[in-house]
């Protein structure tokens, strides 16, 4: 039907015609020719190709509105009758009889040709043309109003210059008449199919009738090369179909409908071969199509267009939602199909648009093409794995005696079209072979799926890609290839908590789980079962199954699981109680908020480990030197005290590798701005983009796994066991004796249940100052001075961190010459001596001071550099102090002479 061409009839000398109608065939459609519709439609340029048929009686048309393809378009008589008396004698009523059928008919669309031979002017001595030639005669009997009707043709058998210039002109009118003809024709064929569009509501009207006539004018347009208009033909009856059976499904049901919902025998899945597709158009014609026949025979035309359109990969675009609508369908007008048909018309329907593409694509178009054609092939996989499981083809199933029978029922209603071609197997055969065994179906549902989910990897589209991983772990758990299982559920998994797919990854973490333990392995299986039950998007019995799965796995442990516990607890906030600073041998108590995301109560130990970091200027053994340096309170050292931890933090490389990403001072951008004036342009370049950007700038998609949970050195750590956390938030105090003064910053939290280790890191900086000042001394002043007289001096002793126990006794010992006294009834003299006292002093509390005033006498005649040595119980070597006596006296005295000593 495709090879339709114009129909042109030829009358008169048929020898004339014979010797040039090779010529006239060929040379028609070589030159374009513009075709102009009615309607004011936009015109279109065809080449044109016809067919030539002798002219009869029966093939003018007995009914012009009802068909266009089979009726002739336009009517040639041909003559080359040259002298007068023959003319008159038969030519002319050859003539006459040809032209009066055609009127009777009502036809107007005609030509006569007269063609002038050099052979018809010979004998003739003048120039001049007599007024009774033939193309007079014709001209004025038959072209007397329509002078264009008749054309003479110039010696169309010789080569000269002339004889071509009127050959092209014919050939010129030729095809304008012929266009004029055909769109007459097609103007009133038009106007009849819309007025049986019109009538699509009167009782009687057949939708079967009324696409034979809109499918004409599809074949008409294809027949002038305009494969779009054709296209739109079949669109808009598909619409019109689609329209019908939505109002079925509403209980508008038509009648001519009933014939199309027939029970299915037959799903042979599309076919696109030419030959085989037009088989189906003779059932539609007498309305004994089925719904798929149907819809095979209309969406192969669309696709046998799109083709010539040179667009492939539109066909595969198409496909899909036309294979849905089909199935949609079925299901609206409830046609009975026996289970398993559906799913098998839709696999061949898949392969076969799948090899009419592949056939009709090249590289360049490869993108485009897989971005449709990869759906088909998921939707394949997919059909083919429903098949797979009605059959008892899956690989934990065995095959039933009533699932053999339903095998040999779908294959037998597949078997009407032909499959393959060139040695190569169709889809038919594919599916007979997937469906002869469990290893061959094995063989092709694991090709389809690879090749699918390959293509969505090319294309980017990689959560369609992980959908069809985690389908295939399913089926390699029923192999009990739990590897390949593990790999594509860990693929899967890794996208979703990227992405933030909590649900999905819940489930996935589920299959992961069965396939753990499968494996019979428990370590894996224990981080599993943490997830699921710590999840609060799946509902309370699968988290309360799982929770005891953990607890009983846990007990099963030979050796200690860790686990990062971000997603089972989390540190809402931490509170160091601690009322004046934190004293070297107090003991440290930090309140831990603990947010338990376990459905169930459940009893651990928990600790956080500290690192401590040295003030500055202290020694390794934690001494400090003997300057007095001002302590911090706690509520000042979790804020005031943050430089020094971050300080802390990059102490040594070792430490900072240790610790988690968030708590690594990451350097600062170093940016320079040059700006040139003489362009207007500026420029930021960054100087350090090696040690700003990191792996995970620019990679965003990377995760920490669970295995990359480490724990730190937990010597030094805030604990408390046996504590019980309840689901929901928990207040837990760690407590801690620190050993060491400085800064102790906490870096990560252990809740250890069972043989189970939960890790997190500590986030937020906190940290805490531990101090132990000395008790000290102090005499003011110790210069100016006087010796011989009594001076007023002042002993100050500061009680440190610890404060000074009542009782406590000091001694004094003075250098020779030197008297001391103690006025002041703060403490108690004990003994005193010229050169010594020894006072018991009162309790005083820490950070407090005493002062005892004392009286100094240094003799006259002593030396002017005294010392005071103070002993004290804390100090195991005396205090020293040093002081400089000056005389109140000062003689001078000078000798004068005069002469000779």
């Amino acid at each position: 039907m495709s090879n339709h061409k114009p129909i042109v009839t030829y009358c008169g000398d048929e020898a004339l015609f014979s010797a040039l109608s090779a010529g006239l065939t060929c040379a028609l459609p070589k030159e374009e020719v513009e075709w102009r519709r009615s309607y004011g439609r936009v015109p279109k340029t065809v080449n044109l190709d016809v067919i030539f048929i002798k002219f009869s009686v029966e093939c003018l048309p007995k009914h012009p509105n009802l068909s266009v393809l089979d009726q002739p378009v336009f009517h040639i008589f041909w003559t080359d009758c040259s002298d007068i008396d023959i003319y008159r004698a038969t030519t002319k009523d050859e003539i006459s009889n040809w032209h009066t059928t055609l009127r009777n008919n009502g036809i107007i669309d005609w030509l006569i040709v007269v063609v002038l031979n050099s052979d018809s002017k010979r004998g003739k001595k003048s120039n001049i043309l007599p007024r009774t030639s033939v193309v007079d005669k014709v001209k004025g009997d038959f072209c007397s109003k329509q002078n264009d009707r008749c054309f003479v043709l110039h010696e169309p058998f010789r080569s000269d210059v002339k004889s071509a210039e009127s050959w092209q002109t014919f050939l010129q009118r030729l095809r304008h008449l012929i266009l004029q003809g055909l769109n007459r024709n097609l103007s009133h064929f038009e106007e009849n199919m819309r007025s049986q569009r019109e009538k699509r509501t009167e009782p009687g009207w057949s939708f079967c009738n009324y696409f034979m006539l809109q499918e004409e004018l599809a074949m008409v347009f294809e027949m002038m090369g305009q494969f779009e208009d054709a296209l739109v033909q079949y669109d808009e009856l598909d619409a019109l179909f689609t329209q019908y059976v939505v109002n079925c499904s509403a209980g508008d049901m038509a009648d001519w409908m009933v014939s199309f919902m027939r029970p299915c025998v037959c799903w042979d899945g599309l076919t696109l071969s030419p030959d085989l597709r037009y088989a189906k158009r003779e059932n539609i014609q007498q309305a004994q199509s089925h719904l798929l026949d149907f819809r095979n025979y209309l969406f192969a035309c669309q696709v046998a267009l799109i083709l010539k359109l040179q667009r492939p990969w539109e066909v595969a675009q198409r496909s899909l939602p036309f294979m849905h609508n089909c199935v949609n369908e079925l299901c609206l007008l409830e046609i009975a199909m026996p289970r398993g048909s559906v799913s098998c018309w839709v696999f061949l329907s898949c392969l076969e648009v799948l090899d009419t593409c592949e056939n009709y694509s090249n590289l360049v178009e490869f993108e485009t093409y897989s971005l449709h054609t990869v759906s088909l092939w998921n939707y394949a996989r997919i059909k083919l794995h429903e098949l797979g499981e009605l059959c008892g083809l899956m690989p934990d199933t065995e095959s039933t005696s009533d699932q053999l029978h339903m095998v040999v029922d779908l294959l037998a209603g597949m078997g009407q079209t032909q499959s393959g071609n060139s040695g190569k197997p169709g889809p038919m055969d594919k599916l007979r072979e997937a469906l002869s065994s469990k290893e061959s179906f094995k063989k092709h549902y694991l090709e389809l799926s690879e090749l699918a989910m390959g293509t969505f990897k090319h294309l980017g589209r990689l959560r369609n890609a992980r959908l069809i991983g985690i389908e295939l772990a399913a089926f390699f758990m029923k192999l009990g290839e739990l590897y390949m299982a593990e790999n594509y559920l860990l693929e899967a998994l890794k996208m979703y908590k990227n992405e933030g797919w909590d649900l999905l990854a819940t489930t996935t973490y589920i299959s992961l789980a069965e396939c753990h333990k499968k494996q019979k392995n428990t370590f894996k299986y224990v981080k599993a079962c943490t997830h699921v039950t710590s999840s609060c998007v799946i509902d309370g019995d699968t988290r309360n199954h799982y929770f005891d799965e953990l607890i009983s796995a846990a007990q099963l442990l030979d050796k200690t699981v860790r686990i990062r516990a971000e997603h089972i607890f989390a540190l809402s906030k931490m509170d160091v109680t601690a009322a004046n600073g934190i004293i070297l041998g107090d003991e440290v108590t930090v309140d831990f908020c603990i947010i338990s995301r376990l459905p169930s109560d459940v009893m651990c130990n928990i600790a956080c480990s500290l690192l401590h970091t040295a003030f500055e200027g202290q020694s390794d053994d934690g001494e400090r030197p003997s300057s007095r340096t001002t302590s911090r309170s706690a509520s000042q050292s979790s804020m005031g005290s943050m430089g020094s931890f971050m300080d802390s933090l990059s102490l040594s490389n070792s430490r900072s590798k240790m610790l988690p990403g968030n708590l690594i001072r990451k350097p600062k951008l170093r940016i320079q701005e040059t700006i040139d004036e003489a362009t207007g342009t500026a420029y930021v370049v960054c100087r350090n983009a090696s040690a700003v950007l990191e792996r995970m700038d620019s990679h965003p998609s990377l995760i920490q796994k669970d295995t990359d949970a480490t724990k730190e050195d937990f010597v030094c750590c805030l604990q408390a066991a046996a504590i019980v956390l309840h689901p929901g938030s928990n207040l837990v105090p760690l407590k801690v004796k620190p050993e060491a003064k400085g800064n102790y910053a906490l870096k990560q939290v252990c809740i250890e249940i069972s043989s189970m280790e939960f890790l997190q890191w500590v986030t937020v900086p906190k940290c805490f100052d531990v101090i132990c000042d000395e008790p000290s001394v102090s005499l003011t002043p110790d210069a100016g001075l006087l010796a011989g007289i009594v001076q007023n001096v002042e002993l100050r002793i500061d009680s440190g961190s610890h404060g000074l126990v009542e009782g406590l006794v000091i001694k004094m010992v003075v250098s020779t010459g030197l008297s001391v006294q103690m006025k002041t009834s703060a403490a108690t003299m004990l003994a005193e001596t010229e050169d010594s006292l020894r006072v018991q002093l009162p309790a005083v509390s820490p950070g407090g001071s005493i002062v005892l005033p004392l009286d100094i006498v240094a003799a006259l005649d002593s030396h002017r550099k005294h010392k005071i040595m103070l002993f004290c119980a804390w100090s195991s070597a005396p205090y020293e102090f040093l002081l400089s006596l000056r005389s109140p006296f000062t003689i001078s005295h000078s000798l004068h002479t005069a002469g000779q000593q």
